[in-house]
């Protein structure tokens, strides 16, 4: 299976939580890109005010537990 690469917020919750999260449509399928370089495009493009790395960042998943939807967030 191909890798397939997911954009992902850091997520503060209460009480010292946090954790990252997938950032998906609203249909709550996760956005899914074949290569790096597009990923990271869409990155930065939706997410300029954040800081990779810190607070958002794009993740490899070798095998998606479930259906991805293509495109931007």
């Amino acid at each position: 299976m191909a890798d397939v690469y997911v954009i992902q917020v850091m997520a503060h919750h209460g009480y010292g939580l946090e954790g990252w999260r997938t950032v998906r449509k609203a249909s709550g399928a996760p956005y899914g890109f074949g290569s790096y370089a597009s990923a990271h495009a869409a990155l930065q493009e939706h997410f300029p005010t954040l800081r990779e790395g810190l607070n958002v960042r794009v993740h490899r998943l070798l095998e998606p537990s479930e259906p991805l939807a293509s495109g931007k967030p």
